[in-house]
């Protein structure tokens, strides 16, 4: 949640996106040229690596764009290369929720939202059998 493009995300904080129910958290950086982006990462902080289908292993990055709006992209691990393009989405900074201000307090954070998320699906649940 932000209040403008540039300075919108408080570095090394955690964010998840609002528009989905998957817990899947993200840490905000900025670069030494200012650019503030977000990586995944899991409950201990350590960074997340998809795969894919050909087995090659890579991490999705989302940079925040000058117009407000988060692009995505990323890079190919072994051997490291960045993607060729990002792809400007319709998702911006009001998309995030700040999860945690410190890394040390997201398995707390994680417990309680984890929680809510399954309180919330059971209620669906039992709502549809009724």
């Amino acid at each position: 949640m932000a209040d403008s493009a540039r300075g919108a995300l408080i570095p090394k904080a955690v964010y998840r996106f609002s528009r989905t129910s998957k817990i899947r958290y993200f840490r905000a950086e900025r670069t030494r040229s200012g650019i503030e982006f977000l990586y995944p990462i899991s409950v201990n902080g350590s960074r997340i690596v998809d795969t894919s289908r050909e087995g090659r292993d890579y991490v999705i990055i989302y940079l925040l764009t000058k117009w407000g709006r988060l692009a995505a992209g990323g890079y190919w691990l072994n051997p490291r290369k960045i993607f060729e393009k990002a792809y400007v989405t319709d998702a911006t900074p009001e998309d995030l929720v700040l999860v945690a201000e410190k890394i040390e307090d997201l398995p707390d954070a994680h417990l309680l939202l984890d929680d809510v998320l399954n309180r919330a699906d059971m209620e669906v649940w039992g709502n549809a059998l009724d």
